[in-house]
């Protein structure tokens, strides 16, 4: 019985232990955070070096490209007054990324990009506040690798994310990007191309090629830019400037939009010949790039295609 009474005993302190202790964290539920001890601060979403790869531009719809940068406040409890948040451009970033990286970013020039509103108000009983910055095409020069990067300058006094205060926009560069000239020779039914070509042929058409990345150019060959919207992407290293290694291929998009209009590649992209000519402060112009393939439209007809790329100024 002695026993008996001494477990009861012992059963009853750890009943209250656990009930003291349940009193003194509040209801927590078990796996929430406890914000209580930190301090208000405010930050850019998908900002910080982490997130640089989700804010690399380009103008695949057109000639504008508007992006949505947002403020964030983080908070234990919503504000009950509005926070003011202002936003600049951060030019000192750049060095300090080239640095680290072992980039060329230059910073972009105001005719490239304009910001909708530098001050940001985010409302009482709100955390977020946004505004919009536009970039345009036609002043870009696309051998150049632009960076914007955008950082808080104040917040009503609150803390800033040290890591998350900048957004790293950017743009990237291509050394070959640019004005081009294009000729195009067309052989149907045939893989011959030693005899004359027996159906489309131009030569000299303007043309602007557009980088993919630092070192991948989106070359529009003719036949299969016309049916099926793709490219042949032209590829290389660069060592310091020093470029070599050329080869061609079909990216992923591009096959899928050929295959989907019944097309069949008989015979892959190949660079059959190239020259270049000059360096990065003669924009290369001269240089130029042919490229052969041969495919079978959605009726089995064989198309060969010869296309010609010659560098501008």
């Amino acid at each position: 019985m002695k026993n008996k009474t001494k477990i009861l005993s012992i059963i009853a302190g750890v009943l209250a232990m656990i009930i003291g202790f349940s009193s003194c964290i509040k209801n927590r539920l078990p796996l929430e955070t406890d914000l209580s001890h930190l301090q208000d601060h405010v930050g850019i979403i998908q900002g910080g070096i982490t997130n640089f790869a989700q804010v690399s531009l380009g103008f695949n719809n057109g000639d504008t490209t508007t992006v949505t940068l947002i403020v964030n406040l983080e908070s234990v409890n919503l504000p009950s007054s509005a926070v003011k948040v202002t936003i600049g451009v951060d030019a000192a970033k750049i060095d300090a990324f080239n640095s680290a990286n072992g980039t060329s970013y230059v910073l972009a020039p105001t005719d490239i990009y304009s910001i909708a509103s530098t001050t940001l108000t985010i409302p009482a009983g709100q955390q977020y506040a946004q505004t919009t910055v536009s970039f345009y095409k036609a002043n870009v020069d696309p051998s150049v690798s632009y960076m914007l990067p955008i950082s808080i300058t104040d917040a009503s006094g609150k803390l800033l994310t040290g890591n998350l205060n900048t957004i790293y926009y950017h743009i990237i560069g291509n050394p070959l990007a640019g004005n081009y000239l294009q000729d195009f020779y067309r052989w149907n039914g045939t893989t011959d191309t030693t005899t004359p070509p027996n159906s489309t042929v131009f030569t000299g058409e303007p043309i602007v090629v557009a980088p993919t990345s630092a070192t991948d150019l989106a070359f529009p060959e003719s036949y299969i830019n016309t049916f099926a919207g793709g490219f042949v992407t032209l590829d290389f290293t660069d060592n310091a400037g020093t470029l070599a290694n050329f080869s061609v291929f079909i990216d992923d998009a591009t096959q899928s939009a050929l295959d989907a209009g019944g097309f069949t590649v008989v015979t892959a992209p190949v660079l059959v010949g190239y020259n270049l000519v000059g360096d990065q402060s003669t924009h290369y112009a001269g240089s130029w790039f042919r490229t052969f393939a041969v495919l079978k439209n959605s009726a089995g007809g064989i198309r060969t295609v010869i296309d010609q790329f010659t560098k501008q100024p």
